[in-house]
């Protein structure tokens, strides 16, 4: 065909549609939802895990180490020395972090957020300064002067982008330490640092705990399978010839032996393609509904030529040059719907930004990227064109005589219904299979709501509170410093009590060796506490008494442990007088007398079962296990307010610089708000997931409606036969509806076998409801079957009053 006449075509098809301003906004209104539910989880998806690491042969970067968690890995210093030494290895360089630090920029006292790394952690990564140097030998070495190097984000937020930074003194802990570079924009770690510390690695360390990661740069052609395989040949040692105090990390060792993971995946995205996976194919179904609504617009909209097309074909058109004007209006609607959906996908990524964990971003804000405007321009003209051609097909064999005789009277032939039925049948389907895992996701949240914590949140207010160091250098000077807070805060007229603690009893962890009376080491949750901690936040005591102000250095050292400690590890309900051995290090333990037993704590989360915890008085920890502790993070102090009343920030900043001027806080919230964290991944998933398939309903919904509508308008002699012959208005009524019901319930019965069939899919992200529950489903039910009802109505009704002489009247 010449291209001038393809040409021609095109522009009296796009000069037709511009005409029928309604139905060209539908069109592109229905096809844009789709574009941008897909793109919006493209762009999150592209930017987790598709888009490259920004740093030079970031395929051959890994981390390796020990098993933590799922992908993730991570490493002890005395990892560092034999994983250096791999033969697959170029160079390795360790990190750590994050971790909160007080600075004095400008003599201001506030909080940072820093991570430690060794001088060549940024030479394994190939990423130079973009002011300033990397740290030198002697900030290396341990025990060598301390050294910053700032962030991009954070020299431009605190110093203004100055480039004269570099050379100042920061004071960081109470000590100068000299700023020696600024890292470059480029450089985007999860971790969301502000400032990174030289760590200063002891080559010859024999300390196992896993704490750091250790990133090594692969030689050229190694591979991370191989690399994987010499880890474990170079760690396992470690272990078999450790004291038998590690027998559990040997057990674990047949298990999960160690390992290497690419960068990407070990770092950056060690748990969210599985998470990502499921919203991107529950927006690839709004999509797919999308496309069905928008091949049954264009069906409608093939209808209203019949009559012009089989004019053209009795004169001696090709089907070719037929189907023209439905490509090229398809082709105008796939660009405006992928126009427009790219634009609804940037606002619905602004929208959700600050819900979206931040592990997903790499450090940046989430957005378009290139790909994601390629992928949305070629999904909404792939969807368009799909459309398109399910029209074309239809009308392949189409009897254009027939169309001439009968005047294009009807011009909705038995086919054209059947098409228009089924294509209602498959949005209905995979709006119940979307509706299905929202009403899942409900359940689960609201069953996870439902789970005793174990405490009180209500009332409460935390901040944190990371002592500086320089200042308050012993345990004696940080429980001093905790006494008197507490003594301050518990005057204030809202307060009913305080107390501290090295954690919150949910949202956070900490694990520390115990010896048990049959000289078994377990890792169990550890907790240090001041008096009144369990009370704030309303952790009940079941026996014996809690830690006392009188539980101070020099005195008999005591502990209290939650009644799954007591029932674990004794075996008894009430373990008052038990004894157990707190390891300080490899030669040093020190008995801890059980005096009190308190309620169990869901410190993992509501999903997660309580853990056996053992506290202890902040005021007895030795000074060696201080020294190790107050580096995982900072004191959490809690405060139970009286109803009705609060504290703002600057009125808690304003005690403790009454009783320690010059000491920051940070992390100000309620402990509603911790609690309320620790479902935040059920809640992003119902949010999401929830959207699309309220998307999915209005689809379909519409889609019934129109298809309804146009075969009751195609019907309407059918319809004024049938009222002259004495039907009657409500027989006509449920006559309509009864088409209808019968569509969505097959299409309810498609969808149900589906969602059946892709349950599995959904076990790992329930909570106390399976994947078929009952109540979802019949509750699905109902939604589909009340907005079918309301679909089909409006269209009933005008069968219902067809008037049977204007009916039947020949024009």
């Amino acid at each position: 065909m010449p291209a001038a006449v393809v040409l021609t075509e095109l522009r009296q098809s796009w000069r037709g549609l511009l005409r029928r301003p309604a139905f060209l906004l539908l069109a592109t209104f229905t096809l844009a939802l789709g574009v941008a539910t897909i793109t919006a989880m493209f762009a999150l998806v592209d930017q987790a895990l598709l888009k490259p690491l920004p740093f030079p042969h970031a395929d051959r970067l890994v981390t390796m180490g020990t098993y933590m968690d799922e992908n993730v890995y991570g490493a002890a210093p005395a990892y560092y020395a034999p994983l250096r030494a791999m033969s697959s290895i170029e160079a390795a360089g360790t990190a750590d972090g994050p971790g909160d630090v007080n600075i004095a920029p400008g003599g201001r006292p506030q909080v940072a957020v820093a991570m430690h790394a060794d001088r060549a952690f940024f030479d394994v990564l190939g990423l130079p300064m973009a002011l300033g140097r990397n740290f030198d030998d002697a900030e290396n070495r341990p025990h060598g002067p301390g050294a910053v190097i700032l962030t991009d984000a954070f020299w431009r937020a605190r110093f203004g982008a100055d480039p004269s930074v570099v050379g100042r003194t920061l004071e960081v802990e109470g000590q100068g330490m000299q700023i020696v570079g600024v890292l470059p924009k480029a450089f985007q770690w999860p971790w969301g640092a502000d400032i990174v510390l030289s760590m200063q690695p002891d080559l010859a360390s024999r300390d196992m705990s896993t704490n750091q990661m250790v990133v090594g740069r692969m030689k050229p052609g190694a591979t991370v399978t191989g690399t994987a395989a010499e880890t474990a040949a170079a760690l396992t040692p470690l272990f078999l010839s450790s004291s038998d105090d590690m027998a559990r990390m040997r057990e674990a060792l047949r298990e999960q032996p160690p390992s290497a993971l690419p960068l990407l995946t070990g770092v950056f995205a060690p748990d969210t393609g599985k998470t990502l996976g499921l919203f991107l194919g529950a927006s690839a179904c709004v999509l797919l509904i999308a496309v069905i609504n928008l091949a049954s617009l264009i069906l409608l909209r093939s209808l209203s030529r019949t009559h012009a097309s089989a004019v053209r074909a009795a004169l001696g058109s090709s089907t070719g040059r037929l189907s023209l004007p439905a490509f090229g209006e398809g082709l105008l609607i796939g660009v405006l719907g992928a126009v427009f959906g790219l634009l609804l996908a940037w606002l619905g990524l602004r929208l959700i930004g600050d819900i979206v964990p931040p592990e997903w971003l790499r450090g940046e804000p989430v957005g378009l990227t290139g790909m994601s405007v390629v992928f949305a321009l070629v999904a909404g003209l792939a969807a368009a064109i799909g459309a398109t051609v399910l029209a074309v097909l239809r009308g392949r064999r189409r009897d254009w005589r027939s169309e001439l005789v009968g005047g294009g009277r009807s011009g909705l032939s038995r086919e054209d219904g059947r098409t228009g039925r089924a294509l209602v049948v498959a949005q209905i389907a995979v709006a119940v299979v979307l509706l299905v895992g929202a009403a899942l996701f409900t359940r689960t949240l609201h069953e996870l709501e439902s789970v005793p914590m174990g405490f009180t949140s209500r009332n409460v207010t935390t901040f944190a509170l990371s002592p500086v160091k320089q200042r308050y250098a012993t345990i004696a000077d940080v429980s001093a410093l905790s006494r008197k807070l507490l003594e301050r805060l518990r005057r204030l007229p809202q307060a009913e009590a305080a107390g501290v603690s090295t954690n919150l009893p949910t949202g956070s962890q900490l694990n520390w060796p115990i010896v048990l009376p049959n000289g078994s080491m377990v890792g169990t949750q550890y907790r240090l506490m001041t008096a009144g901690f369990l009370e704030a936040v309303g952790v009940p005591l079941l026996s014996g008494r809690g830690i006392s102000d009188s539980d101070v250095a020099g005195a008999d050292p005591v502990c209290v442990v939650s009644a799954s400690f007591a029932r674990q590890y004794f075996g008894v309900e009430d373990a008052l007088g038990h004894t157990v051995m707190l390891r300080v290090d490899n030669t040093r333990q020190v008995p801890l007398r059980v005096v009190g037993v308190v309620g169990d704590v869901r410190q993992r989360g509501p999903a997660e079962p309580s853990p056996p915890i053992l506290y202890t008085a902040l005021a007895q920890v030795p000074e060696a296990m201080w020294s190790i502790m107050r580096e995982f993070g900072p004191l959490n102090v809690a405060v139970h307010l009286r109803p009705g009343t609060g504290l703002n920030d600057g009125t808690l900043r304003d005690v403790v610089n009454e009783v320690a001027p010059g000491q920051p806080i940070s992390n100000l919230r309620t402990l509603e708000t911790v609690v309320a964290s620790t479902t935040a991944a059920q809640r992003l998933n119902l949010l999401l997931v929830g959207l699309f398939a309220g998307l999915a309903l209005l689809l379909a919904s519409v889609g019934l409606y129109a298809v309804m509508s146009v075969a009751v308008a195609a019907h309407r002699h059918d319809y004024g036969v049938r009222a002259a012959l004495g039907a009657t208005r409500h027989r006509l009524l449920f006559t309509v509806i009864r088409s209808a019901a019968l569509q969505v319930g097959l299409g309810l019965a498609v969808g149900l076998a589906a969602s059946m069939v892709l349950s599995r899919l959904l076990t790992s992200f329930l909570f106390g409801v399976q994947a078929l529950d009952p109540l979802a489903i019949g509750a699905v039910l109902l939604v589909l079957g009340l907005s079918a009802l309301l679909a089909s109505v409006p269209p009933a009704w005008r069968a219902a009053r067809v008037r049977p002489m204007q009916a039947l009247r020949i024009d």
